[in-house]
């Protein structure tokens, strides 16, 4: 190895070391060899170093390789779990919108559920009002019976006067819905001065009811007009009443009832000075039977423009004959009838059902107009028609081919109308009808009214006045 050393450093071993003895001459290359041997010591402790550091280094690069390798691996997992860490953060976040959804689905369901109390609390208070109400009513109507089988018809109607509110309440009163809440069938109204009296067919309070009102929304019964019947009529089959007013003390009432001998339906007339009556019949006889037609009812008074009198009423129908409204002249008192009858309508829609009866005729516009009621009385399918005619006595004929007036929300089968003006010149029909579910016996019928215009040329009924 040091040959090998010194040929590398270029120095010749030989001459140094070869040669035994020496002095003078051989110290020069003494000092060569030392120098020779601390340079090739040097050499060695340099490259022990070396080897030293080269297996430091090794070492080293060793443990950075096992360091790499682990942190690939640590990398890899890193990477695991940030793959796994993204999905649990995505679940997290669907959980979220989950949540979210959830929580904003609780809270709507938390309002309605808080609208649902809110609606059933009212209701209940809405409930609790109405059962009071109709306390209140039902209270009243019984003691008007309690009245009536003491034979106390005042105190009868005192009662029946004080729960009309809350009675017309329970009804759906000033909402299109009836404005008395009792009993007034075939109703017919006149206006005087600035009072209204309505008058309907019999019932607890006597043969011709009368009601009052100063607004057409408030009603208040007065009581009987007519206290006492002719001899040749039946108690208790009186019904559809009429008034004329001749002047402010002249009254006269017609109405429909029962003829004892024979029976049959027949109509009479009763005056009064007053147009709550009393009302005084004294005839011997009824005004108008038609006894081969079946009778005659619904007698309705009509004045023309000339000041002309004249009746108009409905015969039954018989002996092949159908029901039939008839009209003829009157004389100037309203007591008799002159001149002859003449036909006005017969049924021709399928609407009437075979049946017209109740007029009530008016003019307007130089026009004549005969409102009818049709088909049976106690149906929903009762309702109200109009007919134009050339004049008081006919030929009328039927503009529409169906009734101008049929059940609705608030009524069913309207029927038995009858027009007038009121204070400010609006002109009103007044009718009645069943409560929608309560049609027929024993079911009341109730006054309903309404306001009545003009378009093209025919009648157009409107709202409640």
């Amino acid at each position: 190895m040091g040959s090998t050393v010194a040929s590398l450093l270029g120095v010749d071993e030989h001459p140094a070391f070869g040669r035994p003895g020496g002095g003078g001459p051989t110290a020069p290359r003494s000092r060569g060899r030392w120098a020779a041997v601390a340079l090739v010591v040097l050499l060695v402790v340099v490259l022990g170093t070396v080897a030293v550091d080269d297996a430091s280094i090794h070492g080293r690069l060793r443990r950075a390789r096992a360091a790499l390798a682990a942190a690939t691996v640590t990398e890899s997992q890193s990477a695991q779990h940030l793959t796994a860490e993204r999905g649990d953060l995505a679940l997290t976040s669907a959980e979220a919108r989950a949540l979210s959804w959830m929580a904003t689905a609780s809270a709507a369901e938390t309002r309605s559920t808080a609208s649902q109390l809110q609606s059933a609390q009212s209701g209940l208070a809405l409930e609790t009002l109405t059962m009071a109400t109709l306390g209140q009513c039902l209270s009243g109507v019984q003691r008007t019976f309690a009245a009536l089988a003491f034979g106390n018809t005042g105190g009868a109607v005192g009662t029946i006067d004080s729960v009309a509110g809350p009675c017309l309440a329970l009804e759906g009163g000033g909402s299109g819905g009836p404005v008395y809440p009792f009993d007034l069938a075939d109703p017919s109204v006149i206006a005087v001065g600035r009072q209204y009296y309505a008058y309907g067919t019999n019932a607890e309070a006597g043969a011709v009811q009368v009601l009052e009102s100063s607004d057409l929304a408030h009603w208040t019964a007065v009581g009987n007009a007519l206290p006492n019947l002719p001899s040749w009529a039946s108690p208790g089959y009186t019904w559809a009443p009429s008034v004329l007013r001749l002047d402010p003390t002249s009254y006269v009432l017609f109405y429909t009832v029962q003829s004892a001998t024979p029976l049959e339906q027949c109509i009479s007339a009763a005056r009064g000075s007053s147009p709550t009556g009393p009302f005084v019949d004294t005839s011997s006889a009824p005004l108008v039977c038609q006894s081969d037609l079946g009778g005659s009812i619904d007698p309705s008074p009509f004045i023309d423009g000339s000041g002309t009198i004249y009746l108009d009423w409905k015969s039954e129908g018989a002996a092949g004959q159908p029901p039939t409204i008839w009209a003829q002249p009157m004389n100037n008192r309203g007591t008799a009838l002159t001149g002859s009858p003449s036909a006005l309508l017969t049924p021709s829609q399928p609407w009437e059902g075979g049946v017209v009866e109740g007029p009530s005729m008016f003019s307007a516009g130089g026009q004549t107009f005969l409102f009818y009621s049709g088909n049976n009385w106690d149906t929903a399918a009762y309702a109200v028609g109009v007919a134009t005619c050339r004049g008081p006595l006919g030929p009328c004929t039927k503009p529409l081919g169906q009734p101008i007036l049929a059940s609705g929300p608030t009524m069913a089968g309207p029927g038995s109308p009858s027009l007038f003006v009121d204070g400010p010149g609006q002109l009103v029909l007044a009718f009645h009808a069943w409560l929608p579910g309560a049609v027929g016996d024993p079911h009341s019928r109730l006054l309903f009214l309404r306001t009545v215009t003009f378009g093209f040329g025919l009648p157009v009924i409107g709202p409640a006045p």
